[in-house]
């Protein structure tokens, strides 16, 4: 039977990089948590959550309400981690990467546990319904990942799916990205990825989709174009860090002050959460421009501001942050980074099947509490079952012919 170390051991030899950073691996399990938690309050009718500080009442539900943004934390660490070994070949740490084995590595690192999975939500769909949830072509655009450019996100398979071709997307790009990792090249990238998603997502917003309905709208927002930045963004902060480790990391002036960088970042994504909710109340009617999803300025710019904020606090992490970095790397995040891919599959399915029946109450009063003690052991089963029998045998099958 395998211990939990032989499971990080396996995660550790994976890495193209060479290098593991136990810190990293818990923000993954935190970003497929905070996704998966906010699914849950989703179904649990959005209740507000507020706690009593000295006196004062604190509002939690800014950063429950924007557990979506646990997507943006997966892109940008895969631009992070993915980026790490080209940086290393850029400086002469190791060979260049070869295309086709790095192609191969992703394809057996995603695709198993997504097919199998897909399979299984199929089946599912014919046993209990007589027929499949969307019409055959859409079942075959999943199977190629290109149904990302079809509308109709609501009615797919799995709702969290719409990720998975953006990342497919991005990794068609890196290689070429990876070519303007250079000492005088690399604010060029950092400054044409902003300008184009800026331009990107105020194109489509007042451009050929401004009469379209808001999911369509963001749909089409958050394509790769949309996205580019993020990635970016973790791929500059993983160049930093190679750069750091050439130099001596210890002798860096920002290693001095990695306290202060992670200090400044998470007050920034906490910010950036709270402003959400700010321009986008919970009863608002979207009035064109004055609220997020309606067009507010911000819209087109949030998503940079926040990936901006994510690649420094992961820079930070990568650094070492005593305090932060045992709580995201002690043996439960760690497990749930690991997991992480699984969780983010199966969380969705089972939360929304939970969240359409009338459960017992567990905890009076508490809907999403009520909901959350009902899908945890069938989310953690469903995705410690999905890595063990699934993500585990492709991930040493990858390394035994790499």
């Amino acid at each position: 039977m395998s211990t939990h170390g032989d499971i990080f051991s396996l995660e550790k030899h994976g890495t193209s990089a060479h290098l593991y950073l136990d810190a990293l691996t818990g923000l993954r399990g935190f970003a497929a948590i905070w996704v998966a938690l906010w699914h849950a309050w989703k179904f649990s009718g959005r209740p507000t959550y507020e706690l009593m500080l000295w006196g004062y009442y604190l509002d939690l539900t800014p950063l429950i309400r924007t557990g979506w943004a646990g997507v943006d934390v997966f892109f940008v660490l895969s631009g992070f981690v993915l980026g790490l070994p080209y940086c290393q070949a850029l400086l002469g740490n190791r060979p260049p990467i070869g295309t086709a084995e790095f192609f191969r590595r992703r394809l057996l690192r995603v695709l198993p546990a997504y097919y199998i999975q897909l399979i299984i939500l199929l089946l599912l769909w014919l046993i209990l319904a007589g027929r499949l949830p969307v019409p055959v072509t859409d079942v075959l655009a999943h199977v190629f990942m290109l149904h990302n450019i079809f509308p109709g996100q609501g009615e797919m398979i799995n709702g969290v799916y719409w990720t998975l071709p953006i990342e497919f997307d991005f990794y068609l790009v890196l290689p070429l990205l990876a070519l303007l990792l250079a000492p005088k090249k690399w604010p060029w990238l950092l400054a044409a990825s902003l300008l184009l998603v800026l331009v990107y997502r105020y194109a489509v917003f007042h451009g050929y989709l401004q009469d379209a309905t808001t999911p369509e709208k963001v749909r089409v927002l958050n394509q790769l174009p949309g996205r580019l930045d993020q990635f970016v963004s973790g791929m500059l902060a993983a160049y930093v860090y190679s750069l750091l480790r050439e130099s001596g990391v210890a002798q860096s002036g920002i290693y001095r002050w990695r306290n202060l960088l992670f200090t400044m970042s998470f007050f920034s994504i906490i910010a950036l959460c709270y402003f959400i909710h700010h321009i986008q109340p919970m009863d608002a009617k979207n009035l064109p421009g004055q609220t997020f999803w309606a067009g507010h300025w911000s819209l087109f710019g949030w998503h940079s501001l926040f990936g901006m904020a994510l690649a420094l606090m992961i820079l930070s992490l990568a650094l070492g942050v005593r305090g932060v970095n045992w709580l995201l790397a002690n043996q439960g995040m760690l497990y749930l980074g690991v997991i992480s891919y699984s969780i983010y599959l199966w969380h969705l399915p089972i939360v929304k099947l939970l969240g359409s029946m009338s459960l017992p109450d567990l905890v009076p009063d508490a809907p999403f509490l009520n909901l959350l003690l009902w899908a945890l052991v069938p989310v953690m089963a469903a995705s410690s079952l999905s890595y063990f029998a699934v993500e585990r045998p492709f991930l040493k099958l990858r390394h035994r012919f790499k």
